[in-house]
């Protein structure tokens, strides 16, 4: 089957022309591979009034491929030319951190994640000026005992220490929570089931994984008024440990929640100011307090 000028795709048209551009060029070189090539190569007339197209030379015609993106390398702050963090160190080696005019430090916002020198941010300098003077400020210790309109109800004793002589006293490790002298052997304790044990010896126990009894626990967002009561409840007694006597306050909620409601949303929005608390310069807050007192 042949095909007329007319007859050809634009491609089809251009393919030809540069074959018979090339081999005019290959025979100026006179190089004997070029002839030997053109041997087998008929011979294109420059009016292209006529061409055999055959099935296997359709096959070698190939869509153009693609280019490859050209990945762009990650570069430091000097090497795309912005300035350092102004940041200066005094005689004392004592990091001085300017602020902005509204009192939040030049840091804030400024550093790139991957390029952090894991220096962390006190409360302090990460927030702004407002969100400093609103905080609640604590040293990571709740001083307050048991809810108590909980203490009247299940006469509960004063404190954490005659709670656990009045109920059979011991000595607390973790392979005896209960204090009965008698340290389990292999395995690991069912924690929940241990902390129900514990309602009247250990009501801080109790209180991390369970709601008071009858009392139905709730999940998912914290409502407005669980909030307050949390705000209020830190402000008076602080917060950051003891987190089952904490939530004996909050109905519906356990230690635990309490615990990760402070440390996800109350924390970074810098609702409260916790000592054992610093900051990345994302916001996202890290302990570095005591490990024991923390546990």
């Amino acid at each position: 089957m042949t095909k007329t000028k007319a007859e050809l795709t634009p491609y089809e048209q251009q393919r030809l022309e540069n074959i018979e551009r090339n081999r005019q060029l290959l025979a100026e070189f006179n190089l004997r591979e070029a002839r030997v090539a053109l041997q087998d190569t008929p011979a294109v007339s420059k009016n292209l009034e006529s061409v055999k197209i055959t099935t296997k030379t359709r096959k070698r015609i190939e869509k153009p491929k693609a280019p490859k993106p050209v990945l762009q390398s990650r570069k430091s702050s000097r090497l795309r030319g912005l300035d350092p963090a102004p940041i200066q160190i005094d005689t004392d080696n004592n990091i001085d951190i300017p602020k902005h005019e509204n009192g939040q430090s030049v840091i804030h916002g400024l550093i790139e994640e991957e390029l952090w020198d894991g220096k962390l941010l006190k409360a302090d300098e990460y927030f702004d000026e407002e969100t400093r003077q609103r905080a609640i400020r604590t040293d990571g210790h709740f001083s307050g005992w048991i809810n108590p309109e909980l203490v009247e109800k299940y006469q509960f004793e004063a404190s954490a220490a005659d709670a656990w002589e009045k109920n059979g006293g011991g000595k607390f490790s973790y392979k005896d929570p209960l204090g009965t002298g008698k340290k389990r052997s292999g395995g690991r304790s069912n924690a929940r089931a241990v902390a129900q044990a514990m309602f009247k010896k250990n009501p801080n126990m109790y209180f991390y994984r369970h709601n008071e009894p009858g009392v139905e626990q709730w999940t998912g967002d914290w409502t407005e008024e669980e909030k307050t009561i949390f705000l209020e409840l830190a402000r008076k007694h602080g917060c950051g440990d003891k987190w089952g006597v904490f939530a004996s306050y909050i109905p519906h909620r356990v230690g635990y929640q309490c615990s990760n409601f402070y440390r996800s949303e109350l924390l970074p929005s810098g609702l409260i100011f916790d000592s054992n608390y610093e900051y990345t310069p994302s916001g996202k807050p890290i302990y570095i307090g005591s490990h024991r007192s923390h546990s």
